[in-house]
């Protein structure tokens, strides 16, 4: 069951986002996404957040906590250069997925934005300081950078609709089950 349902949601999609409708110029983005798409690329946002996914799958040392009190990656690698990487998750929908980084450390976009802005929150040798450094965004910068993420929802995603909606477990519909035949009786009298 498990294989099977891993078959259907990879079959599964969110790709008609403003940011797709935009790129298939369909309709285009605002001003202010625009320029946060542009703040985006220039603070290099897009290289660990890359292609179609937003993710380049691949873990590392943002800063989100000390080192040694989270080791993340290294507890399947024992690699020590692992310590403190955790995946790049994919930047679709994440509008939808508060509170963010993998302890829910941070409440809302502008949090992980003002994270990023300051250049994280810990140091640790593996952290690479061309990508995670305090990049001195001004508080129209980073509102604009937001307004961005924000494109990055599939409006079907969060209205529950095909074929994001929710399956409908037996247990909650109106179906009754009809008990039929004549039943056995089994180990301690139990029909």
């Amino acid at each position: 069951i498990a294989m099977a349902i891993a078959t259907f949601e990879r079959t599964v999609y969110s790709d008609r986002t403003r940011f797709d409708q935009a790129v298939a110029q369909i309709a285009p983005l605002s001003a202010a996404e625009t320029r946060g798409q542009g703040v985006f690329n220039q603070s290099r946002c897009n290289v660990c957040h890359a292609g179609t996914l937003f993710s380049d799958n691949a873990f590392h040392n943002i800063g989100v906590r000390p080192q040694l009190e989270d080791t993340g990656r290294f507890q399947v690698t024992g690699n020590a250069n692992n310590i403190g990487e955790f995946r790049t998750p994919s930047l679709r929908n994440v509008g939808l997925r508060a509170p963010y980084m993998h302890n829910g450390r941070l409440a809302s976009l502008e949090d992980v934005v003002d994270f990023y802005n300051r250049g994280g929150d810990f140091d640790a040798p593996n952290i690479n300081r061309n990508l995670i450094r305090p990049l001195g965004l001004s508080a129209p910068q980073r509102s604009d950078l937001v307004a961005f993420l924000r494109t990055l929802t599939d409006a079907r995603v969060t209205s529950g609709s095909g074929p994001f909606d929710r399956p409908m477990l037996y247990s909650e519909s109106s179906r009754v089950p009809q008990v039929f035949g004549n039943g056995t009786t089994g180990t301690g009298g139990s029909v």
